[in-house]
């Protein structure tokens, strides 16, 4: 079926907003083409007072305008040409602001910067924006009772001129009135402790959605609902209405996934989210592989900030299996773990680990150590989780095993990653980073899980899983064989360039090296390589044909997913 022809209405003269805005006001859009001629130039001349009301609400009040319609075969045109003549220009803002608000910083900000200056072309929609904001911030920071007692823009046509005139009365700030909070799943004393404002306490609006913000993120409530009761004020004081819904008490999920380090793997989880009304949780984490298997149970107890702030008793099992070592390591510990007001997430940990683990050729070796660790992590993003243009995160950790606490040996151990995205042209630059260093009497006392090994998916891509490191010769079958037995000392870093070509898809290109060291003169294994991402809701799913540069070996294919930070 043929397309229906359209009339064509062209708009000349002026500026693009100027047009653009009379394009809105036009009732001609709306006529089909056999609209009657008669018809058309009526509506036209109706549309005059429109048109001048849209030349002034951009400061243009000496506007005319000329129209020419033509017509062919099946449908019409029109052009209208436009004479704006000189704008009207801001002479004079001022602006007044009485009661409580008047030492306000907030309302002091709007009468510093108000957006309106004098020489302006006059804009009665940055005006109204202005009004607006004046009721915005009132509502949102407790002037319930603010009003406008002046606002209007006086205009001297014959001068060009106008004088935007605003007089604002907050009336009184009012106060946080009772809290009265509607759940019924756990102690109210706990429920209270999220509130990090108090009864007599100002009002604020961004408290509210802070508060809202920290309930939904919890693991006990769906949906929270938080409203001042504007209908039941206390004199100057506001009632705070907090109703909370209950999440599922139990949570369970099963998952799977592949990667090239681990081969597939299924996942396994369960939640108890409200195991005691005081916010006590128990989870249980199930993860099977190949490579690496880990299952961990752990009890959780909120803190005095419960969003920010808790204790976690925990134990567990891991079991790791590469070319170059084995481990079966067993553990049981407790974290102290707290999201500072600087971002900074900290964590105090104190583990006792025993492991039986063979590294290479050695002799299988159980250790037992204590181990107190403190690590911070922060991250930051532009808010795009799957695919973020711009961002970083930093992880850095410091522990250790003391003899003189009971341990088999002692070390000490700083270790730390970094990643930082950055948007480059119509593509993204993504740095990464890994170090770590140890200090021990000798490498052979520790165990698997506590030496640094690299290569992999998320280390230098072209080598296998954990297969770079210090070396050492033996002797098999009668010839002389190097095997990787880890080091001391680990340093990795990583250039890569991704490119979307599709909404979802992208290909990247990528510059690796790293390696485990006994010292820091690292003989660092590289490689170069190119990759298709798939941006999945979780993050990309990357495929990776890596080629290492060393050790004579060829390409290698790299399956890995997950968020980019």
């Amino acid at each position: 079926m043929a397309a229906q022809p359209k009339p064509k209405i062209e708009i000349k003269g002026g500026s693009e907003a100027l047009r653009e805005n009379i394009r809105h006001f036009l009732p001609l859009y709306d006529e089909a083409c056999n609209t009657p001629p008669w018809r058309l130039r009526s509506l036209l001349r109706e549309s005059e007072r429109e048109i001048a009301a849209a030349g002034q609400a951009l400061g243009y009040y000496r506007l005319t305008f000329e129209h020419e319609l033509t017509r062919t075969d099946d449908c019409w045109n029109m052009v209208v040409t436009l004479t704006p003549g000189d704008p009207v220009l801001v002479q004079e803002v001022r602006i007044v602001i009485s009661g409580d608000g008047v030492s306000d910083p907030a309302f002091q900000r709007i009468q510093e910067k108000p957006d309106i200056a004098k020489g302006d072309r006059l804009n009665h929609g940055r005006y109204e924006t202005l009004k607006n904001r004046f009721t915005t911030l009132a509502a949102n920071r407790g002037y319930f009772d603010g009003k406008f007692q002046h606002a209007r823009v006086a205009v001297n046509v014959g001068e060009n001129a106008a004088v935007v005139e605003l007089v604002y009365d907050t009336g009184p700030r009012y106060r946080i009135g009772t809290i009265n909070i509607e759940q019924d799943i756990l102690n109210d004393g706990f429920v209270q402790r999220y509130i990090e404002f108090k009864e007599g306490d100002y009002y604020n609006a961004e408290e509210l959605l802070e508060l809202k913000s920290r309930y939904n993120n919890s693991n006990f409530f769906s949906t929270s609902t938080i409203a001042p009761d504007l209908q039941n004020l206390e004199g100057e004081s506001v009632p705070i209405n907090i109703s909370l819904e209950a999440r599922k008490r139990y949570s369970y999920s099963v998952g799977a996934g592949v990667a090239t380090d681990t081969g597939p793997r299924l996942l396994f989880g369960f939640e108890d989210r409200y195991i005691s009304r005081r916010g006590h949780s128990l989870t249980a984490d199930l993860s099977l592989s190949e490579v690496t298997s880990t299952f961990e149970t752990a009890y959780n107890i909120p803190m005095t900030r419960p969003a920010d702030e808790y204790l976690k008793v925990y134990t567990g099992y891991e079991r790791t299996n590469t070319e170059s070592s084995r481990s079966d390591l067993y553990k049981i510990g407790s974290s102290y773990t707290r999201f500072e007001d600087n971002d900074w997430l900290y964590t105090y940990a104190l583990n006792y680990e025993r492991e039986d683990s063979v590294v290479g050729s050695e002799d299988e070796k159980r250790t037992h150590l204590i181990i107190p660790s403190v690590s911070i992590f922060r991250t930051e993003h532009d808010g795009n989780i799957s695919y973020p243009r711009r961002g970083w995160n930093l992880l850095a950790r410091l522990s250790g095993s003391p003899e003189t606490l009971g341990s088999s040996t002692s070390f000490i151990q700083l270790y730390g990653r970094a990643k930082y995205i950055y948007p480059l042209g119509k593509g993204r630059l993504l740095l990464r980073t890994e170090a770590g260093m140890t200090e021990v009497d000798e490498l052979t006392e520790l165990p698997a899980s506590v030496r640094f090994f690299a290569g992999g998916d998320a280390s230098v891509r072209g080598y296998d899983y954990k297969s770079l490191g210090p070396k050492k010769d033996i002797e098999v079958d009668g010839e002389v064989v190097r095997e990787v037995v880890g080091g001391n000392n680990l340093l990795v870093t990583s250039v890569e360039y991704d490119y979307l070509v599709r909404p979802k898809w992208a290909v990247a290109a990528f510059y690796d090296q790293g390696n485990a060291g006994d010292d820091f003169d690292f003989d660092f294994a590289r490689s170069v390589g190119l990759g298709v991402r798939w941006i999945s809701p979780i993050g990309p799913v990357r495929v990776d044909v890596a080629k290492a540069l060393d050790e004579g070996r060829g390409w290698a294919l790299h399956l890995s997913m997950g968020p980019d930070l």
